[in-house]
């Protein structure tokens, strides 16, 4: 087990997101401000939490209404846990579970952080209603986490592309096994094997094998010619006279 540099990039950017994201669990991500539209008084301050927590200050700073939503905060953490756990073993591991579970969690934050985004985003930032000016803006931890959504968007499609070219499907590794024999996971045929099954097994000759043999000597080819031709008539003769 050790740091695997060719998954660093995918790693690196999910760790990234995380860390962009986790300042939403402690800061708001929106602030609305009321005020009296003839005298620019500040009537209340409202902060929200993309998780669910609203908090209204009154006029003088004070706190009056501080709601929260626990089990929306239980989920960011678990989440944003999940995808750090997954990073750490994309870079570290070569488990067949590491390249579902890393894309997994890291996708399952992305559509949090995305709703959460789009939720936020989405709401007007400025309304006049009966004398009271209210405007409405993201803050600058809202601001990180509209970053961290870009930012795992980049690191699901790293985690995905590196997944995918990894190795061969399952399908086609077993395809290559029926048409060409055995091969490894990776598609690859191991030395020594062919179309079949069957191994291959290469035989070297020495070097100079074929000067070793008998010497060949050289015959005239007429005298060859003329023996045949004898022969031949001879044989010829003892068949007429077999004849009856």
């Amino acid at each position: 087990m050790g740091l695997q540099r060719e998954r660093v990039p995918a790693g690196a950017a999910v760790i990234l997101g995380v860390l962009l994201a986790l300042p939403t669990v402690v800061s708001p991500t929106w602030r609305l401000t009321t005020l009296d539209s003839q005298s620019g008084v500040v009537l209340f301050d409202q902060q929200d939490w993309s998780w669910g927590r609203t908090r209204l200050l009154g006029a003088g700073g004070a706190v009056t209404q501080d709601v929260w939503n626990p089990l929306g905060l239980a989920v960011l953490v678990v989440l944003l846990a999940l995808a750090a756990v997954g990073a750490a073993a994309w870079l570290v591991s070569s488990a067949p579970w590491v390249r579902v579970a890393a894309p997994l969690a890291t996708a399952a934050l992305l559509g949090q952080l995305l709703a959460f985004a789009a939720a936020r985003l989405g709401r007007p930032v400025r309304d006049d209603v009966h004398g009271l000016a209210a405007s409405g803006a993201s803050t600058s931890v809202g601001m990180l986490e509209t970053g961290a959504v870009v930012v795992l968007l980049v690191a699901v499609a790293l985690l995905a592309l590196s997944s995918a070219g990894g190795r061969m499907p399952s399908a086609w590794v077993a395809r290559a096994r029926a048409l060409g024999g055995p091969v490894d996971d990776d598609g690859a045929r191991p030395s020594g094997a062919r179309a079949g099954g069957r191994p291959v097994r290469v035989v070297s000759r020495p070097a100079g094998e074929h000067l070793a043999g008998p010497p060949v000597g050289l015959r005239d080819s007429g005298s060859d010619s003329g023996t045949g031709t004898g022969s031949d008539s001879g044989s010829d003769g003892d068949r007429r006279r077999s004849r009856p």
